[in-house]
């Protein structure tokens, strides 16, 4: 079959999403697993890797950022070097696609996809590096998550007024740029962009939209990931979402606050959520639920379908609390549908009991700076969602886990 060279080829499912292949392996031992490999592993790398990439190859620099006892050793500076020159590749690829995408004049179409190329072959070469840091991490002595877990007076001077309503409000309208379109398997592809509407967030914020090919006024799903999920940084072999547009929907995937083209400097995709203890999440929520409305707003704007959302995880607690919230919206902000994957009702136990901080230590931690049940209990007002949805019972569809012991339902 020929290539294309103005438009990105197709990818497949990967062979262990296939249909009769997941089902094996998809099961509660491997939940486990991965969660220990994680907590243990995955997460301590990506903070050596933030650091390493902060530290631009001094070694010294590198030891401080994470409390080593000592500078490291060869084969942790080879690590430095290759993630501080992936880095640097990636800021110009970056640029390079931003020029062209985002410039005043639409580029050839293969130049689009060569620089859409470009872009994704450096953040994943980036991303990988996060690897060459185990040998580190096996030693001990790295903590997964850089702890600051903040005050009950700071949470009180910045979010107090917010308990007196309305929490999240519906946000200021703000310009939402559009790329340059790049041809895609099953139609244009294109990113979006606008100011963060949060007080929190001196940031732009950013969502990828993959359009069906042919089809007038279609259904939008815009869709929240999960927490330290950075889908623009990798490959998309094994993600099903971009694919839906071949199956007629207009798919908005966005990019939540700390994570990916967000992230803060020295620290991995969603670290200061766990870092800064309640006021991490709380301070996440309030600035992706804002987004939410205003991406909401973007699909109402491009045509006349439906509008559905839907997230994963932490995502889909996102998308609780913009359900709850949008009754209070104007109606182009709020949506027909929802989906919702693994979530959950409780956060106070997901602060507490759930597996995943469990395994972290974020319990005694955030205990220990005085934050008891008692007085946590008055803040979960903005993390839960309220009882009353602006979407009808019937067009909320919940997948949930039995044995979950993340996001226990």
């Amino acid at each position: 079959m020929a290539v294309d060279p103005a438009r990105l080829p197709a990818r497949g499912g990967g062979p262990l999403l296939h249909p009769r292949i997941a089902p094996l392996w998809l099961r509660p031992w491997f939940d486990a697993s991965a969660l220990r490999f994680i907590t243990h592993l995955h997460l301590p790398a990506s903070r050596a890797w933030s650091r390493a990439l902060e530290a631009d190859g001094d070694a010294a620099a590198f030891a401080e950022a994470l409390g080593l006892a000592r500078v490291p050793g060869p084969l942790t500076r080879r690590a430095l070097v290759a993630t501080a020159l992936a880095g640097r590749a990636h800021a110009r690829a970056a640029a390079a696609w931003e020029a062209a995408l985002f410039g005043p004049s639409a580029p050839d179409p293969a130049e689009a996809v060569r620089a859409e190329f470009a872009r994704r072959r450096a953040a994943e070469a980036m991303m990988v590096k996060q690897g060459r840091f185990l040998p580190l991490i096996v030693g001990g002595g790295v903590e997964p998550v850089g702890w600051d877990i903040r005050a009950q007076a700071e949470m009180r001077a910045r979010h107090a007024a917010r308990l007196e309503g309305p929490a999240f409000p519906a946000p200021a309208r703000g310009e939402i740029r559009r790329s340059h379109v790049v041809m895609g398997p099953d139609g244009p592809q294109y990113g979006l962009r606008v100011r963060a509407p949060s007080r929190l967030l001196e940031v732009e914020a950013w969502a990828h939209v993959y359009e069906p090919d042919g089809v007038e006024n279609p259904a939008t799903l815009v869709i929240l990931h999960g927490i330290c999920m950075e889908m623009e940084f990798w490959s998309d072999q094994f993600d099903p979402i971009p694919r839906l547009a071949g199956r007629g929907l207009r798919v908005v995937r966005v990019e939540g606050p700390w994570h990916g083209r967000r992230r803060q400097a020295g620290r991995y995709g969603g670290e200061p959520i766990l870092a800064r203890g309640p006021m991490g999440m709380v301070e996440l929520l309030e600035a992706w639920v804002a987004e939410v409305a205003l991406w909401i707003d973007w699909a109402r704007r491009a045509g006349s379908g439906p509008v559905a959302l839907s997230g994963i995880s932490l995502g889909a607690l996102a998308s609780q609390l913009a359900i709850s919230a949008a009754r209070d919206w104007p109606r182009d902000m709020r949506p027909d549908a929802a989906l919702l994957v693994v979530t959950t009702g409780d956060v106070g136990a997901i602060l507490t009991d759930s597996a995943l901080p469990r395994h972290l230590g974020l319990a005694p931690r955030i205990a220990e700076a005085g934050w008891t049940g008692e007085v946590l209990a008055p803040w979960l007002a903005l993390a839960e969602p309220g009882p009353e949805p602006a979407v009808a019972p019937e067009d909320i569809v919940m997948l949930l886990g039995e044995v979950d012991t993340v996001a226990p339902h």
